[in-house]
């Protein structure tokens, strides 16, 4: 088992920080955007498509997103061969 390199420390912050945004951004959108009154409106509580609402949508891309961002990574931080 080798130490993690400082490119692939670096890689691994940045992918986190930019998944930090896109959840950030979500989460804004649900709690500033989604309800007046107290009663759901508009924003995530809309409907998308296939009578699934923004919020729905938008929690699968962010479990898709992390995902995406974890092969990212292990492609680009990965040694250039010998043992994992």
């Amino acid at each position: 088992m080798s130490v993690p390199r400082p490119r692939a420390n670096r890689l691994g912050l940045s992918l986190f920080a930019l998944y930090c945004v896109g959840y950030a951004i979500f989460v804004l959108a649900a709690a500033f955007g989604t309800f007046e009154g107290g009663v759901a409106k508009g924003g995530l509580a809309g409907e998308a498509f296939a009578g699934l609402s923004w919020g729905v949508v938008g929690g699968f891309g962010l479990i898709i997103g992390a995902f995406v961002l974890a092969v990212l990574y292990a492609l680009f931080a990965r040694d250039g061969g010998g043992e994992a």
